[in-house]
């Protein structure tokens, strides 16, 4: 074996390796899953080895020699649980470039650092035994580490002296329990990008922050004892900074230092009382979220935020007034005022013209809604007890989606979707609209319902109305409506009427046929009825006519851009299954 360069070997057997393995050209050595205890008994010479994995080794409990491995640059034991020693060796080992021990869950201690020149990445991540860094020996540094993984450190109690890391980049942190103590020098880091340390929850405070110029983001979410955020003389390339749950934080800094920042996150910061109106003159924001900020009375004016998209300020109870919007703020696409003590929407929103999501939830002193932006796509206002005017909505030519539940002073839900199918210009698109049972209806809803369809059906109509009654307990299923063709074959006994007076809430949805067309029995040449069934509720269904003539459903091309959904890419409001076995249609209606 004095020529094999490369070993690579699953599941080795408990036993060590021969006392005469010792390939000198050896520059790969894999042993994953192995069994064994230790490599090798005592020291071996493998002069070429550089790259050394035995991960997932779960019975491994201490590491061979370093100094039989001279050129050993990547050194891999992530998942070795029940490793407890280290050879010291490592410490002087001047060529070590990458090493990763994480989820060594067993470990306590890594040796004194006392050469390790070349080192670049350091992951001790998921180490929750671990109780302080490796001692890094007096005017001795790091200086190549560029990434340091410290996260799930549980019993980690203080960071080292970063001056002895000088082109640190990244370093993780997040989720060491006990850290409560962050060396001052961090402050001075010229080289750090990246900094997680979320979930320190014993940490009370970041310390000053003076020359970190480098710094794009700075994660200190969920530090639930954070009573205050460091003073900040400027973080000139900070983009991102998540200070979420941080429980005990009062006040935000002056964001004139933060001059690149684009995400700022600062949900569920229960004491937060204060926001520096520098945030106002911000140009660069895009994402602002602050929901959750109970005692948050008032946002400051927005005079330039001229880039936000996102602006999050739900369940801040105590926000009396809308924020007064005094710029042209046309990349805002969403506002997020859910639960909050607002009752006026001034006309200053109107003029957002990008605005596309609404949400005004349980928004209990809102008593009209004004006139919205023409964009609209989404209005969500239902728990709105106050509200009492809603104005003809067949100016909003994208709107498709509304909600208007539990908003028992209005009268008319089938008037909201017909103004909005008035209106629209994208008919060939789904609508759908919530609302609250207020009163008696004419129709007559079952779990069964047949559609007759006209001669003219595929070129005078665009698609159907379809009228849900159902249960609160419902309210937020995805509901499923099969569409079948009729046959002389189907059995009508097992179908009954919906007890109506166990239904208070209505869903009324426009289904177009252009979201059908891909369907092969339902063609211009079909003439006979469709049958519409679903498992909860009642239905009522009827056809809509086109203001203009169809013509071929794959020539009409409609420009969606601003047809904007707000939900996941995987639970989108219509989704349509079709089963060429039973030739049926499946509509799963997930308002």
């Amino acid at each position: 074996m004095k020529k094999l360069r490369w070993i690579s070997l699953g599941s080795y057997p408990a036993s060590s390796f021969p006392s005469n393995f010792q390939p000198r050209e050896l520059g790969y050595l894999e042993l994953t899953q192995s069994e064994q205890k230790e490599l090798w008994h005592g020291y071996k010479h493998l002069p070429n080895l550089k790259i050394l994995d035995l991960s997932y080794s779960k019975s491994l409990m201490r590491t061979p020699d370093f100094e039989g491995l001279p050129c050993l640059e990547r050194l891999i034991l992530k998942k070795c649980y029940s490793l407890e020693e280290i050879h010291p060796s490592i410490g002087y080992h001047k060529r070590l470039v990458f090493v990763d021990m994480s989820r060594c869950e067993g470990l306590k201690r890594f040796p004194p650092i006392i050469q390790m020149q070349m080192l670049e990445t350091l992951d001790l991540s998921y180490c929750s035994k671990l109780q302080q860094f490796p001692d890094i020996q007096s005017n001795m540094s790091l200086p190549n580490l560029e990434t340091l993984d410290l996260s799930y450190s549980r019993n980690l109690i203080k960071t080292p002296d970063f001056d002895g890391l000088p082109c640190l980049e990244e370093l993780y942190l997040s989720y060491c329990e006990s850290l409560e103590e962050i060396h001052p020098s961090i402050g001075y880091h010229k080289r750090l990008v990246f900094v997680d340390m979320s979930y320190c929850s014993g940490l009370k405070s970041f310390p000053p922050i003076i020359q970190m110029q480098m710094l794009e983001t700075l994660d200190l979410s969920y530090c639930s004892k954070l009573q205050q955020f460091s003073d900040i003389q400027s973080l000139p390339n900070l983009k991102i900074l998540d200070l979420q749950n941080s429980r005990n934080l009062i006040k935000t800094p002056d964001f004139e230092g933060l001059p690149c920042l684009e995400r700022l996150i600062l949900m569920g910061c229960w004491s937060l009382e204060e926001i520096h109106p520098s945030i106002g003159y911000h140009k660069r924001l895009v994402f602002v979220n602050m929901s959750h900020c109970f005692r948050l009375k008032s946002f400051p004016p927005i005079i330039q935020m001229q880039m936000l998209e996102t602006l999050d300020l739900s369940w801040c109870k105590e926000l009396q007034q809308f924020p007064d919007i005094q710029s042209n703020m046309d990349s805002l696409v969403t506002i997020d005022l859910s639960d909050t003590g607002i009752e006026i929407i001034p006309p200053s929103v109107g003029r957002l013209r990008g605005l596309k999501f609404l949400n005004l939830t349980w928004c209990m002193n809102l008593v009209e809604l004004p006139d919205l932006p023409s964009s609209i796509a989404i209005l969500k206002a239902y728990g709105c007890d106050s509200l009492e005017i809603v104005r003809d909505l067949s100016d909003y030519k994208w709107l498709w989606k509304v909600s208007l539940q539990n908003c028992y002073k209005l009268i008319g839900g089938e008037r909201v979707l017909l103004s909005m199918l008035e209106g629209n210009v994208a008919k060939d698109r789904f609508m759908s609209v919530l609302l609250s049972t207020v009163e008696p209806s004419s129709r007559i809803f079952t779990r069964l319902v047949t559609l007759q369809l006209p001669s003219n059906w595929y070129t005078d109509f665009s698609g159907v109305l379809i009228f849900l009654r159902y249960k609160h307990d419902w309210l937020s299923c995805g509901i499923d409506i099969i569409i079948k063709q009729e046959t002389s074959t189907y059995d009508y006994s097992e179908e009954s009427d919906e007890d109506s007076d166990e239904c208070n809430y209505e869903r009324v949805g426009y289904v177009p046929f252009n979201s059908l067309r891909h369907i092969p029995w339902l063609n211009p040449t079909y003439t006979k009825n469709i049958l519409f069934q679903t498992d909860k509720g009642g239905l009522n269904v009827e056809l809509v006519r086109s203001k203009n003539k169809i013509g071929n459903l794959n020539e009409n091309t409609i420009d969606y851009s601003e047809c904007w959904d707000e939900e996941d890419e995987d639970r989108k409001t219509f989704e349509i299954m079709y089963d060429s076995q039973s030739s049926n249609i499946r509509i799963v209606w997930r308002h």
